[in-house]
């Protein structure tokens, strides 16, 4: 998944960042894959939500 196109996506991701959150740690290495599939996950629920809900804080 290279972009995160419709809140399907979005919550799926959104879940499974969750998920991952307790594995990983300040101490966990960033060759671990559960620490890069964080990375990447964060920053495409990121992307989407400002791409989405920026309006809505106006």
């Amino acid at each position: 998944m290279t972009k995160i196109e419709n809140e399907n996506q979005y919550n799926w991701a959104v879940n499974r960042v969750e998920q991952l959150l307790p594995l990983v740690n300040d101490e966990t290495p960033e060759t671990d894959p559960n620490y890069i599939e964080l990375v990447l996950l964060s920053n495409l629920v990121a992307d989407y939500s400002e791409e989405q809900y920026a309006d809505s804080h106006l």
